[in-house]
């Protein structure tokens, strides 16, 4: 009897099954006309989270899932956007429960996109909008060079109208003067480390708690791909992660 060549590649992912099986469900579309493709979406969607999960390079993807080059790199370049796209419809700006949004660097090769930033390396800049309450992740954006700080990043950008759209945001102190968000409250250059400091710190921990577990996934830690394509890598781990919220909770 031939072993099943997913099972080998299935703990790649660090997903399990019933929530690999939830996306692969959602990722599928009907026949249309062409080359069909030599792997199943089953097969396919495996290898895509294993990619973001491990961020092996191409000749070493090649050697782990027994395929050539070309058809791993047509497989990512298909699938991540696809699995990107399912967190789209994000969750109604219900004001019961507050949001957090904060930014964080992404180690990034293509040096056309990213710039030298404090954590010394070529990076750019991600935000990242969470709901308090479980960590759902609303929102990501970014793309940006690193070198600049959080509100540049988060002007004209989709986050920003859903903040406005929102209106209890919570944020740190890097996002001062943005008049849609919660900051802490300054005197003077100082910040005012008092008792509303100290409740809105705790609360607003939760952004960094969502922030690492988006960083379990290896390829938010050293992005291979082009810069281009840092926005879909982003919106496909964190539907990832919103999947694995709704099994959490629904169990």
């Amino acid at each position: 009897m031939t072993p099943n060549p997913l099972l080998t590649v299935v703990p790649l992912t660090a997903l399990p099954h019933h929530v690999i099986a939830t996306l692969v469900r959602r990722l599928r579309m009907p026949a249309r006309r062409g080359r069909p493709w030599a792997l199943s979406v089953e097969h396919r969607g495996v290898i895509a989270c294993a990619s973001l999960r491990t961020n092996p390079t191409l000749r070493e993807r090649a050697a782990v899932f027994e395929v050539s080059r070309s058809q791993v790199h047509r497989i990512v370049l298909d699938l991540i956007p696809r699995i990107a796209a399912l967190s789209e419809h994000a969750a109604a700006p219900d004001r019961r429960w507050s949001w957090i949004v904060d930014g964080t660097l992404i180690p990034t090769r293509d040096h056309t996109a990213a710039a030298k930033s404090k954590n010394h390396r070529w990076s750019c800049n991600a935000q990242v909008l969470i709901r308090r309450r479980d960590t759902h992740i609303i929102a990501v954006d970014g793309g940006g060079p690193g070198n600049r700080n959080d509100p540049v990043h988060d002007r004209g950008s989709t986050i920003e109208r859903w903040c406005q759209e929102h209106g209890r945001v919570l944020a740190d102190g890097g996002y001062r003067g943005v008049a849609e968000l919660v900051t802490p409250v300054f005197q003077g250059r100082r910040m005012l480390r008092n008792r509303a400091w100290r409740r809105h710190r705790r609360r607003r921990a939760r952004v960094e708690h969502a922030i690492a577990r988006l960083k379990d996934w290896r390829v938010l830690r050293d992005h291979r791909r082009r810069g281009r394509h840092l926005l879909h890598t982003l919106g496909a781990v964190a539907t990832l992660h919103n999947l694995k919220l709704e099994f959490r909770d629904s169990s």
